[in-house]
């Protein structure tokens, strides 16, 4: 029998499983890197690929342009928040 969940109800179970979720990819994300997992399934092979990139350094800009309200933008975000009851 299919229980019917509410959604608030639903939203918390979600965010649970993903919890649950991402703290065992990092485990596993750290055994690959680390090199102690095997790398090689029965239906899947993992690669670990370094790659470079450029990174803006902010701390290192004149404090005159970081207090530039000029440089600045707003934005407005919508957030969704789950608590028990």
């Amino acid at each position: 029998m299919v229980r019917n969940i509410h959604p608030a109800d639903e939203l918390a179970m979600v965010r649970a499983d993903i919890k649950r979720l991402k703290s065992r990819e990092a485990f596993l994300r750290e055994g690959f890197l680390e090199d102690t997992l095997p790398r090689h399934g029965d239906d899947a092979v993992v690669e670990v690929s370094v790659f470079s990139s450029r990174r803006f350094l902010r701390d290192r800009l004149p404090r005159k342009i970081l207090d530039d309200e000029a440089y600045w933008g707003a934005v407005r975000t919508k957030h969704v928040s789950v608590k028990p009851r």
